[in-house]
């Protein structure tokens, strides 16, 4: 695929993107009742589940400054990549604005429980903050199947979540942030078939080595993250990172019929990559990434 028939597509994408969703959204403190949120109904599982996925959404400065560095506008680049690192950088700002919203309405509603200690809370935020945060990957088509990959997966916690509790306010909550979840893997979902448009076998490489590396935001950075995610898929039953697979394998569809170039090995090895991801392990065998 040629730089300037990605631009094209790079600039479709946020367009399409922008026009429907630009002005779509919620207040973080006037579209929830924090006043009548009904802490006795929430179980401890469910508080400290909603806890680790505030403290990974709160990590967006890290995430922000990755992407950032990822589209930046260095004047040395051929000006075709600079206009594409632009465009892309009008998603991301209104990205990265959701994913701080996420990250400050879950606190406001911790905080609103009266459950915790919000010094405590305070404390831990902070030394959250501070570990720094290394993207996965330098490319950015696989930095797309990253987050489309860890998008879903967002989604899909925080829907079966909001199925789980019995507490009216945090299902407002989840339910905003599902959707808000939902929007943005559609956009990643899109960049990453205009990024296979044309592939090359390097693309298919490339794709199969981020699907294959995958693992969730913070994982080795947060403390106790294996717990924590293991408390994670109780407290909203139905949720497992893996079935965000299944979008890449979606995604990719329309590569799977029978080719006779070259490409042909190279996308059948992604497709067994990817199956090889999407299948759950058994019971009591969990990968936790």
């Amino acid at each position: 695929m040629s730089q300037a028939a990605l631009l094209q597509g790079v600039r479709h994408c946020v367009e399409r993107y922008l026009r429907r969703f630009e002005t779509s959204g919620w207040n973080r403190y006037t579209d929830f009742a924090y006043g009548d949120i009904r802490p006795e109904l929430l179980t401890e599982q469910q508080l400290s589940a909603l806890r680790t996925a505030m403290l990974v959404e709160d990590h967006i400065p890290g995430y922000a400054k990755a992407y950032h560095r990822l589209f930046e506008l260095d004047p040395g680049l051929p000006d075709v990549e600079l206009d594409t690192r632009r465009a892309m950088l009008h998603f991301v700002f209104k990205w990265t604005s959701d994913e701080d919203r996420h990250a400050h309405t879950l606190e406001n509603y911790i905080r609103a429980t009266g459950r915790i200690d919000e010094a405590d809370l305070s404390k831990e935020m902070r030394i959250a903050t501070g570990k720094q945060y290394a993207a996965p990957h330098e490319d950015p088509m696989q930095m797309a199947v990253y987050t489309v990959i860890q998008e879903k997966a967002t989604q899909v916690f925080y829907s079966c979540l909001r199925d789980a509790v019995e507490e009216p306010v945090l299902k407002q909550v989840l339910d905003a942030l599902s959707k808000d979840e939902a929007r943005h893997c559609g956009f990643f979902a899109d960049l990453l078939r205009t990024y296979m448009a044309e592939p090359g076998t390097h693309d298919f490489a490339k794709v199969k080595e981020a699907v294959q590396v995958f693992k969730m935001p913070l994982y080795g950075t947060l403390d106790d993250y294996k717990r924590r995610s293991i408390n994670m898929m109780r407290a909203a039953p139905g949720y497992h990172y893996r079935d965000a697979f299944v979008l890449i394998r979606q995604a990719l569809g329309r590569f799977a019929d029978a080719r006779t170039d070259s490409r042909s090995t190279s996308l059948q090895d992604l497709l067994e990559a990817l199956d090889v991801r999407i299948v759950r392990p058994a019971a009591g065998q969990r990968a936790i990434a």
